[in-house]
């Protein structure tokens, strides 16, 4: 709304003020007030939120014991027609033995895509991280926006069978699932550091930003952080939808096969069926 206001009358100001001189000390005046008013912008997390990001998950921990408060678990007919649910569940760090990263492309631009990792544990369950846009009921997400302040920041832990199983079978995005070539020391740390993050979002609100933080930026600072990662900079961390050829030429991913061959392994959606939900979705799309 600022930035959008500070427009408009930098636009108006040639017909508003004759005067070259005045017209521009009153622009830098008013530049420097909206920039000030900009940085009193608090994130908040007061406001009335769509049904996918209206709970804020938390985590206590108990020794090895995770307790993970408002997992979703929606179940749908449609897209926009669904069950809300959330789940509380228990889990033994030493159970957690697998991460796969997941790419989800949109609408068909191979550069850019969402990113997710799903940990996996002994007992066959899964568990989504996605770091999302925190958007009111009715709000649209804008780019654009999301560079002032416009939105708040979610960290969404969810099943695959909502979070996953929404996006191949109802959106009918192109979702990719990668088994990864890490240890399980590694897997632990990472999601450690996640369920930090989780706790901090849900004591203090902060804001999504569309280039510092947002679904890759977070996730990559929080894998990447770990040590004995290869972390120097590559331009597929920000072209990220070709990130999982970078992480395969690092012999991050759990495949022999060419990358092509791999790549067309990992595709989930032949796996689904369209438009139809399946509460064993996890098994089906590990055939």
């Amino acid at each position: 709304m600022l930035a959008s206001s500070y427009t408009v009358l930098t636009l108006l100001l040639p017909f508003i003020i004759k005067n070259k001189r005045y017209r521009r000390s009153f622009t830098l005046s008013l530049f420097i007030v909206i920039l000030i008013a900009w940085s009193q912008i608090q994130a908040t997390h007061h406001k009335v939120w769509a049904d996918s990001v209206a709970k804020l998950p938390s985590v206590t921990i108990d020794n090895n014991k995770i307790h993970i408060h408002n997992i979703r678990d929606f179940i749908y007919k449609t897209e926009t027609d669904y069950q809300i649910n959330y789940l509380d569940k228990s889990y033994d760090i030493r159970d957690l033995t697998e991460l796969d990263y997941i790419l989800s492309y949109w609408d068909g631009n191979k550069a850019i895509a969402h990113t997710m990792f799903s940990f996996g544990f002994n007992n066959g369950e899964h568990l989504v991280i996605s770091v999302e846009v925190r958007h009111k009921k009715g709000e649209e997400y804008g780019g654009f926006a999301g560079l002032y302040k416009q939105f708040e920041l979610i960290y969404v832990l969810a099943t695959e069978r909502d979070i996953l199983q929404l996006r191949t079978n109802f959106r009918q995005e192109d979702v990719y699932r990668y088994p990864l070539n890490i240890s399980q020391e590694i897997i632990h740390e990472l999601f450690n550091i996640v369920i930090s993050r989780v706790n901090s979002l849900h004591e203090t609100a902060e804001f999504y930003n569309t280039l510092s933080q947002n679904c890759l930026t977070s996730l990559a600072a929080d894998f990447w952080s770990i040590g004995g990662q290869n972390n120097h900079f590559d331009y597929r961390m920000l072209a990220n939808g070709y990130s999982d050829a970078m992480l395969y030429q690092r012999n991050r991913l759990k495949s022999s096969a060419p990358f092509l061959e791999m790549k067309q392994q990992a595709n989930i959606n032949q796996h689904i069926k369209i438009n139809h939900y399946n509460p064993l979705y996890s098994q089906q799309i590990r055939p």
